[in-house]
């Protein structure tokens, strides 16, 4: 105790000696202070489709892409849940619907309702986008790192075309927009599910590659590219959540597909979930009742 106390005394005698030191310590302590009361906490939950088209975003289509992404802030973790297209679930309505059909006759907030009542989620807002859109940001964040099987590597080169400055091989590729979408659509490999797989690793691709950006270079990039998605947040609310999302690059992402492995089956070129179990595996691989307590 008293050594303890001696040293305390020796720290505060040399604050009181040196003014600088003085005014680095008052300064780095409202830093962090600083960095306490700006670092975003809680979560937010946000649902991404991605529309079977190119060029417009106001084009009417299906949303093959339904990704729902859980950031934790607190946790600096990324939660990344793929819903299969093809996946019958009572609507809002009440009408059992494929979801991948509900925006194009209903709307987006239909699709955030189904889902919402389905799994007894809190969704905070959509982002949609097409495969112009997702060209258009893989190229703007200079590719992705995606680990590929044989058989996608050909499927890619076979369906996009080869690029010399791009070549597709087993392993950890480097993929430029049209390969990403590629491989973001590609189910003749696999199914469905497969495909959703696909989906959420290209996401992980694309939250790591935020790393290497900096908090600069990535505003000045939302800015640019506000066009290729159109969200039910305001433009301030886009604006907010692009800063806090600045916490999050190069967080752990954690993937998921809905439905869970042997909780469904086939119908009529659907695919019919055990909505109740598949409802409480997703909380659970959420942590909701663990983030709620």
């Amino acid at each position: 105790m008293q050594q303890l106390q001696s040293l305390f005394g020796k720290i505060k005698d040399f604050f009181v000696r040196h003014k600088a030191a003085r005014i680095a310590g008052i300064i780095l302590a409202a830093l962090f202070a600083l960095v306490l009361l700006l670092h975003p906490h809680g979560t937010k939950t946000y649902l991404i489709l991605g529309m079977d088209h190119y060029g417009s975003l106001n084009d009417t289509g299906r949303s093959d892409v339904m990704m729902l992404v859980q950031l934790q802030f607190d946790r600096g973790k990324i939660h990344a849940v793929t819903f299969a297209r093809d996946m019958v679930l009572p609507s809002d309505e009440g009408r059992e619907t494929k979801i991948n059909t509900i925006v194009r006759h209903r709307g987006e907030d239909a699709l955030v309702k189904t889902i919402e009542n389905n799994f007894d989620l809190k969704i905070d807002g959509w982002f949609r986008v097409n495969f112009s859109s997702l060209i258009s940001i893989v190229d703007a964040i200079g590719g992705v790192e995606i680990e590929l099987t044989d058989a996608e590597a050909r499927y890619i080169d076979r369906v996009a075309g080869p690029y010399p400055d791009s070549p597709m091989h087993e392993g950890s590729c480097h993929l430029n927009g049209a390969q990403a979408l590629c491989y973001a659509r590609c189910r003749k490999l696999d199914n469905d599910l497969g495909r959703g797989d696909r989906q959420s690793k290209l996401f992980s691709a694309l939250v790591r590659a935020t790393k290497r950006m900096t908090a600069a270079h990535i505003a000045a990039l939302v800015g640019e590219m506000n066009h290729a998605w159109r969200s039910s947040l305001s433009s301030g609310e886009q604006a907010i959540l692009v800063f806090q999302a600045l916490w999050m690059r190069g967080a752990q992402v954690v993937r998921t597909g809905v439905p869970f492995e042997g909780f469904w089956h086939y119908g009529t070129s659907s695919v019919i979930p055990d909505i109740e179990k598949n409802a409480l595996l997703l909380h659970e691989a959420l942590g909701i009742s663990t983030l709620q307590q």
